[in-house]
């Protein structure tokens, strides 16, 4: 059908035709490329749309920043309105404690100033009584006889009776003066003054001294006949000393022939038996001392000891006494110093050397000599 139609037709309606249905694909092909990627090319280089005529932000958008900032704002000036009305409470409570420690120190000064206005009462009233005092005191001043007026009146009247007891004493022995002379002249009364001559120098007066002799015999010192304390130390009694001196006590065969010395002082007083004790306390002891190389002890005798006493005195004697140490046995534990381990060591080395000496010297080998004859077989 389409061919017969095709056939048909003329030359320029067929030109014409192709023309037609080659726009149509060319705009078909066009269509077809369009709707693949059209779109979003369209969708990149389209311009944004602008909805900010007046400004570059969102007038909803400033609005609401607006309002955020004024409620920031609002609520900064309300914690500084708190913080402020904070402050003046504060300042309020110190102003009215302030207050009140001045009401109350006003109170104080006024308390002080009663006091101070008291006390300088007082004193002005003691001021004045001491003054009523110093004129009483004035005038029995002026009336009374000074005081070496007085002190000469009593020495007087103090002398007077004194002559007056004397010349009693004396009346009464004058009857038999033999019988007790030294009576009549202890109570001789004193020669009258002698009159002073004309142009002389007055004669200094000496006050009269009076001395008795009487027949009493004189006292006697109670102590002179006291008999002295002596010290004696019983057997069994109780020394504690410490060693002022070291030793090395020796060990040795004859160290018990020739001991060493040592020296202690006692520290404490001496227990005697019957619960008695005897003050020999800082005394020193000289003892003798030899050590045992079994025990491990030094064995020390007493010899001699001495002590002062408080009138200086020396006392020195000699003792037999054993010393015992804190086990309670006799002789003083101490460290034995042995040498034997440096004699074995030295005798170990000399040994040694000795072998190596002998390892590395040169020994003699036999030989035997052998001589010929001299002739052959």
């Amino acid at each position: 059908m389409i061919k017969q139609t095709w056939a048909n037709l003329s030359p320029q309606k067929k030109k014409w035709t192709v023309i037609g249905v080659a726009i149509g694909g060319v705009l078909l092909f066009v269509w077809g490329l369009s709707s693949l990627g059209g779109e979003v090319q369209r969708k990149t280089n389209a311009k944004p749309t602008i909805t900010n005529v007046l400004t570059d932000a969102d007038p909803r958008g400033v609005g609401l920043d607006s309002l955020n900032a004024e409620q920031r704002a609002q609520s900064k000036e309300i914690n500084d309105l708190k913080l402020t009305l904070k402050n003046l409470m504060n300042g309020t409570q110190a102003q009215q404690a302030t207050a009140a420690g001045l009401k109350e120190i006003q109170g104080q000064i006024g308390d002080l100033t009663a006091q101070l206005e008291a006390t300088q009462a007082a004193q002005q009233k003691a001021e004045q009584d001491n003054r009523d005092l110093s004129k009483q005191l004035q005038e029995a001043q002026s009336k009374a006889p000074t005081p070496d007026k007085a002190a000469e009146l009593e020495r007087k009247a103090a002398q007077q009776q004194t002559q007056a007891q004397e010349r009693q004493r004396y009346d009464r022995t004058l009857m038999d003066p033999n019988r007790n002379q030294g009576n009549f002249f202890a109570n001789a009364p004193a020669p009258e003054k002698e009159p002073e001559k004309p142009g002389a120098a007055p004669k200094k007066e000496e006050p009269p001294k009076i001395m008795s002799y009487g027949d009493e015999a004189p006292a006697e010192d109670p102590d002179a006949d006291a008999k002295e304390e002596d010290v004696y130390l019983p057997a069994g009694a109780i020394l504690s000393g410490a060693i002022i001196t070291g030793i090395d006590a020796p060990t040795g065969n004859g160290a018990r022939k020739d001991p060493f010395p040592v020296l202690l002082r006692v520290k404490k007083e001496a227990v005697l038996p019957n619960r008695f004790r005897a003050d020999v306390r800082e005394c020193f002891l000289i003892a003798s001392a030899f050590g045992d190389l079994s025990s491990e002890r030094a064995y020390m005798r007493a010899e001699t000891i001495s002590c002062v006493r408080d009138d200086g005195g020396i006392i020195e004697s000699g003792m037999d006494a054993y010393a015992s140490g804190e086990d309670g046995k006799a002789g003083v534990r101490g460290r034995l110093v042995s040498k034997q381990g440096a004699i074995l060591a030295r005798s170990l080395m000399a040994g040694f050397m000795q072998g190596v000496s002998d390892a590395f010297s040169v020994r003699q080998v036999p030989s035997i000599s052998i001589a010929s004859s001299g002739s052959g077989t």
